[in-house]
């Protein structure tokens, strides 16, 4: 991800034009190559939530409800590791990383608009085709069982909006903290380490993400889940707002604003100039 590798951590001048420097690379990045990257990664993004619902049904009958949750929650981590490593378009990555160069003047809102637009779709479609494949195989290989699909998704429905945009807010923040952490480090151990550690809570809290949990409560409708096109609608927009909220507020806003102006006596320009030095 970083241009350079190293093995030692970045101090926040470093990160922000490393920052700067992938956003830019990723708006310049062709739309066809765009929006295949973030297909790969909805289905990619799919094979932690298949891990989740698979620990809920082996091991559900074989451990207590604690055991259960923590260890799918420990599994749900794994779709975010391989998703990431792979370095392919994750929604709620971009809504920290590809702001920077927009905030630095070296991007157009526009640009970022497309990108958006090209990743959330990509993501989507990617993540409803990959539950359609596990509401089928799911059964099939006998890994899954139907009700498991159901309760899941149910749980994410049954949230109020307050809840669905605060938890959104949350995992939103987690995700463009993994964003940022992630360009300070260099190796491997490293990063899939920060990879866990800011999306096992995620799991744990079961906070509505608009990629994964998009795969969960498609997976439960198709399971039979009574879930209308309207409450899909309505979590998937409340989710997605919230995920945007918590990247681009509670981490590129303050992380950018914190980096240009904690130099005394230099303007914004100059402090991205002084990163470059």
């Amino acid at each position: 991800m970083a241009p350079d590798s190293y093995d030692t951590t970045r101090d926040y001048q470093t990160i922000l034009r490393f920052q700067i420097e992938e956003g830019l690379k990723e708006l310049e990045r062709p739309a066809q190559g765009q929006f295949l990257s973030s297909l790969s990664c909805g289905l990619t993004l799919g094979i932690g939530v298949f891990s989740l619902l698979m620990v809920t049904t082996v091991l559900g009958p074989l451990f207590g409800d604690g055991a259960v949750y923590l260890l799918r929650s420990g599994a749900y981590t794994f779709g975010f590791v391989l998703a990431i490593m792979s370095q392919t378009e994750l929604f709620t990555e971009h809504t920290t990383l590809a702001v920077f160069p927009v905030l630095s003047g070296d991007a157009t809102s526009r640009s970022l608009g497309r990108l958006w637009t090209l990743v959330f779709v990509g993501n989507i479609v990617g993540g409803t085709l990959f539950a359609g494949f596990i509401s089928v195989s799911g059964p099939a290989l006998d890994l899954i069982e139907p009700e498991v699909f159901i309760d899941v998704a149910s749980t994410f429905i049954e949230l109020s909006p307050l809840a669905v945009v605060t938890g959104g807010i949350m995992a939103g923040w987690l995700m463009a903290l993994l964003s940022w952490i992630h360009t300070s480090v260099g190796d491997s151990i490293s990063r899939i380490a920060i990879i866990i550690v800011c999306t096992f809570p995620i799991g744990f809290g079961h906070l509505p993400h608009c990629v994964a949990g998009n795969i969960e409560v498609i997976a439960g409708m198709l399971a039979g889940a009574q879930i209308t096109l309207l409450q899909w609608a309505q979590f998937l927009a409340l989710t997605t707002v919230g995920n945007i909220v918590g990247g681009v507020v509670f981490v590129a806003l303050l992380n950018y604003s914190h980096v240009v102006w904690g130099t005394e006596g230099k303007t914004v320009a100059e402090s991205i100039e002084a990163t470059e030095e």
